[in-house]
């Protein structure tokens, strides 16, 4: 049977919850990082994309484990991780938004300026802008080290 991508492999039934949380967390949170490296190193609308699929899967997983760790240290982290998915999915609603337009307007359904075109792209120059800063910050941030220190 072929793994899915968002299976993860070397989980053992006779684990522990926390050996498997921090398997897990250290897993999705490797994916998060990699996701960011790669989306400043080609800022496409595909790797922005990727790069949400990455915070959305550590952050849903993140609220699986909270049991499994100092609550306060971890909360602290996921507050970190919930802002970034709110960011990455701010910009990537713009992308959406301007292919729909741009499908009905090649459709004849509707007709749009470049002007609105215009507007959408410097609204997501501006919150791209946001989001750089704020992923930079995230990659070199105390929280994210002492994060992975917790599940190492």
């Amino acid at each position: 049977m072929n793994k899915k991508k968002w299976e993860i492999k070397d989980l053992s039934p006779s684990e522990t919850l926390t050996g498997t949380s921090k398997k897990i967390l250290s897993i999705r949170l490797n994916d998060l990082v990699s996701s960011i490296k790669l989306y400043f190193e080609n800022e496409t609308e595909e790797n922005l994309h990727n790069a949400r699929i990455a915070v959305r899967r550590l952050r849903y997983s993140m609220e699986l484990f909270v049991e499994c760790f100092d609550r306060k240290k971890f909360l602290s982290f996921y507050n970190r991780v919930q802002n970034i998915q709110d960011l990455t999915g701010e910009v990537r609603d713009l992308d959406v938004l301007k292919q729909n337009i741009s499908t009905l307007s090649a459709e004849g359904k509707v007709k749009v300026s470049s002007f609105s075109f215009g507007k959408i792209d410097e609204k997501r120059q501006k919150m791209n802008e946001n989001l750089k800063l704020e992923l930079m910050k995230f990659i070199h941030s105390k929280r994210l080290k002492d994060f992975s220190k917790i599940i190492s």
